[in-house]
């Protein structure tokens, strides 16, 4: 008997599943949606990830886990000989090309085996790795700066410095063998020669003493993968503990660093509030078609209940259909939201390689995300038509169900009141259709003045403080560090400058290295600042060892290494913004003075703390001369050389000088940088200039727009845009599905109804405008929760969340509510329209005799 129930049920799965192919289609298209949306929001979230974790790799130069440097043949087969690692690559070092058109690229040459270069992205795609002599293998980084074509066979000379204290250059002509495509994420690029070259380079040749010389030719590297990387610098320590080595030098790769990785979680937390969305909306709309079907197919319930069926059953029998509707709309919507994500990937994730994962994760996810969407959406009404006793079922009507149809007025009956009352008999269904409009509509909304309260101007101040910025050369090449006395902003290109049209105001930025002492108030700063209250700073800098080394030998000597800066022009003038000023105040005149320092200190992130550096108020001698600290600023990103002053000053703190103070103490001091603000209508003119001063004096000056700069921030951010416009618009396009569905469902399932009161005097023309009045209460209380809800979701959410941004500033809009209104309402005017024509096609006697 119960095998027969299974196939009875089965029988009527298919039965009922035929009986309704329109609302079938209907229900598959909103699962096909739901599955899309989770489909290719799990597409992006997996590629984001895999795509952070490779640029971060890119630009490190390497995926290896650690490295060590400055090797000896021995040592480097000692350390392969540790059974924690688990890979490795070699190089021996040659030097660093200095040719012409190599100034902006750090060009390694090195000798590289097969797993040395996989690691490094560098593996000849054209071509093979050095065999011969004088074979050599490039990028096309490097070919396109020399002006070479990619082409194999071609001689290419090379030059670098055996002596780094020398200034004698070593020549060789090699033979190109290989080439692979440049790395755009990295300024450094490899050039492989042969082990042959190498050997007899370096045949003989005391390598010990080379390293205590600190010579970088002839030593070994070893790039090394771990069996676990959680925590590669305790890693390194206890290898080189192991092998009683422990003054061997070595570098842990920061693409590892956790903090990047808790970044790139954060990147996916609105991938994760867009899968709740399409949750939300997908659940809006399936439970919405599922209750519909309940009340449509409630006596058929009813009469499957007389016959002996349970409530179990008849919940399965629902589930049943759903399971059928599944099989059609998630395999499709897989199918397509993969397509959707592939496409949105390269336009989303700004890429050199974009890549797109294929993880069977995403579609298991997705299929599972989606079954469950379904399975909960259809749970409710299952529960309703299995508790429904067959006299109810079948004396149902969905007047009945949700209230009586008889109400009392005063004021009489009208077409306005009818169609307002007809929307009160299932309160449940209106709700639904009008939660889900609503969702996509203030999502929308959100969204939009988010994007309207970035702020371009704060975005530009940390990125460039003038129209135009040339630097030095030393600055934008790959170097140890920046040349102090560079000759690249030459009084010739001030000069020029000077006479540009349109020129408003100029800066020049000068700096020096040199050590300063740290008295005991200044270290206690310190310690506390790094040790007790930003603990966070210094986690993230024990990934740089140079900084931990110079930290730590900072407080044991009591004296650190300073990078002071001079500055001029309207520079000065920009100490005077609150944004700046961390302690003290800046008083101009007393700083021209020259007995004043400025000391530089850390982004307070709204709290009042003391910076690690000296007092105001404080004495401090720089190169000799006293000055008095006036004031603490946060750093002046853009007038300042970052991670440009040397290993040996990786950790130091800054000051800044009148540029006049300055050149006393440092003398002879070039330019490091130069700022200067041209009028708008002369901003073309200027680029011009500056374009044919690289092409006719100096290939390699760098300059920096600030609408180059703007340019490229907005098209980086449009991919942030599109998607949440793209989720907004996919939840309110289900929104007005589910109100289509809604109209369609209601409207058919009262066919009796509008027949009968046809028969008994109304006419056409006032049934379709009581239809039109229904959607039109629809729109209407859409709209009105719409522009109650996402006022206050603008007003108070969207301001909450900006108002801890750096770079935005809150600005009030609903206008995508102003343009969606007009939509929303010619829609609640189109669909009773539609719907009711297709009644009318049917005559009223025959509408009767079906509803007998």
């Amino acid at each position: 008997m119960a095998r027969l129930n299974v196939k009875m049920l089965k029988t009527l799965t298919k039965a009922s599943y035929r009986a309704n192919r329109s609302r079938n289609l209907v229900a598959i298209l909103a699962i096909v949606l739901t599955t899309v949306m989770f489909t290719s929001l799990f597409v992006l979230s997996e590629s984001m990830m895999e795509n952070i974790r490779q640029m971060n790799f890119r630009q490190a130069g390497t995926y290896d886990h650690m490295s060590f440097k400055y090797l000896t043949a021995d040592q480097a087969e000692l350390i392969k000989s540790h059974p924690e690692i688990t890979g490795w690559g070699e190089s021996i070092v040659i030097g660093i090309a200095e040719d012409d058109g190599l100034k902006n690229r750090q060009v390694e040459i090195r000798y590289a085996d097969d797993n040395y270069a996989t690691y490094s992205y560098a593996v000849p795609t054209t071509g093979n790795m050095p065999v011969r002599e004088n074979d050599i293998a490039l990028d096309t980084a490097v070919l396109d700066a020399l002006g070479l074509p990619h082409e194999l066979g071609q001689k290419i000379t090379l030059h670098w410095r055996d002596d780094l204290y020398s200034e004698t250059l070593t020549g060789q002509e090699f033979v190109l063998c290989g080439y692979w495509e440049g790395n755009a994420s990295s300024l450094a690029s490899m050039a492989f020669v042969s082990r042959q070259f190498a050997a007899e380079k370096y045949a003989g040749a005391d390598i010990a003493g080379r390293i205590a010389q600190n010579q970088v030719g002839g030593t070994h590297m070893l790039s090394v993968m771990v069996k676990h990387a959680s925590n590669l610098e305790e890693t390194a320590q206890q290898i080189l503990s192991d092998l009683n080595a422990p003054d061997l030098s070595y570098g842990i790769n920061w693409a590892y660093d956790p903090q990047l990785k808790f970044t790139g979680l954060s990147e996916l937390i609105p991938m994760l509030l867009g899968m709740i969305l399409v949750f939300v909306s997908g659940y809006l709309i399936i439970y919405n078609i599922f209750q519909i079907s309940v009340v449509n197919d409630i006596q058929f319930y009813g009469k499957l209940k007389t016959l002996g069926t349970t409530g179990k059953q008849i919940r399965k029998l629902l589930y049943a259909q759903a399971g059928r509707l599944c099989l059609w709309g998630i395999p499709i919507g897989l199918l397509l939201g993969y397509g959707l994500g592939s496409l949105l990937v390269p336009v989303l994730i700004l890429s050199e390689r974009p890549f797109v994962s294929t993880s069977p994760l995403i579609f298991l996810g997705a299929a599972a995300f989606a079954w469950v969407t379904v399975r909960i959406s259809c749970r409710k009404p299952a529960k309703v038509a299995g508790k429904i006793s067959p006299v109810e079922a079948l004396n149902y009507s969905d007047a009945l169900a949700h209230g009586p149809e008889t109400r009392k007025t005063k004021k009489g009956a009208s077409i306005f009141r009818m169609a307002l009352s007809n929307l009160g008999r299932n309160k449940k269904r209106t709700a639904t259709v009008i939660c889900s409009l609503t969702l996509g509509m203030v999502l929308l909304c959100c969204i939009f003045a988010k994007n309207k309260s970035f702020d371009l101007d704060k975005y530009m101040r940390s990125q460039a403080i003038s129209d135009f910025t040339v630097e030095d050369l030393s600055l934008s090449a790959m170097s140890a560090a920046f040349n102090p006395y560079g000759l690249t902003l030459s009084d010739q290109l001030i000069g020029q400058i000077g006479k540009l049209n349109g020129l408003q105001d100029t800066a020049a930025l000068y700096a020096q290295k040199t050590d300063v002492e740290l008295p005991p108030d200044v270290l206690d700063r310190i310690e506390s600042y790094f040790e007790r209250e930003n603990t966070y700073r210094y986690e993230a800098m024990e990934y740089d060892p140079y900084w931990i080394e110079g930290y730590n030998e900072a407080k044991k000597q009591k004296k650190g290494k300073a990078l002071v800066f001079g500055i001029d022009g309207f520079l000065p003038e920009l100490l005077t913004e609150d944004a700046y000023m961390l302690e003290g105040t800046f008083d101009a005149e007393k700083f021209r003075s020259g007995d004043y320092v400025i000391a530089g200190g850390y982004e307070s992130e709204g709290k009042k703390e003391a910076q690690p550096t000296y007092p105001v108020g404080s004495k401090l001698t720089l190169n000799g001369k006293e000055y008095e600290v006036m004031a603490v600023i946060a750093p002046l990103y853009p007038a300042g050389i970052e991670g440009k002053n040397g290993d040996d000053a990786a950790y130091c703190l800054d000051f800044y000088l009148p540029a006049e103070s300055f050149l006393q103490i440092f003398p002879g001091s070039s330019l490091c940088k130069y700022f200067f603000q041209v009028a708008e209508e002369n901003q073309a003119d200027a680029e011009k200039f500056l374009e044919d001063y690289r092409k006719n004096y100096d290939k390699n000056l760098s300059v920096v727009s600030k609408e180059t700069l703007a340019k490229q921030y907005r098209s980086e951010t449009m991919s942030t845009v599109i998607t949440g416009m793209a989720v907004s618009v996919i939840i309110a396009f289900v929104g007005i599905l589910n109100f289509i569905n809604s109209m369609v469902t209601a409207i058919v399932s009262r066919k009796k109804e509008f027949a009968m009161i046809q028969s008994v005097g109304m006419t056409t023309k006032q049934l379709r405008k009581m239809l039109i009045f229904e959607g039109l209460d629809y729109a209407g209380m859409t709209l009105a929760a719409s522009y109650l809800l996402g006022t206050l979701a603008v007003g108070i959410g969207v301001r909450m969340m900006v108002a801890s941004s750096w770079s935005s500033t809150f600005r009030f809009t609903i206008m995508p509510l102003v343009l969606c209104t007009p939509v929303l309402l010619l829609f609640a005017v189109i669909v009773p329209c539609i719907c009711f024509k297709n009644i009318e096609k049917v005559s009223l006697v025959d509408r009767l005799r079906a509803a007998e």
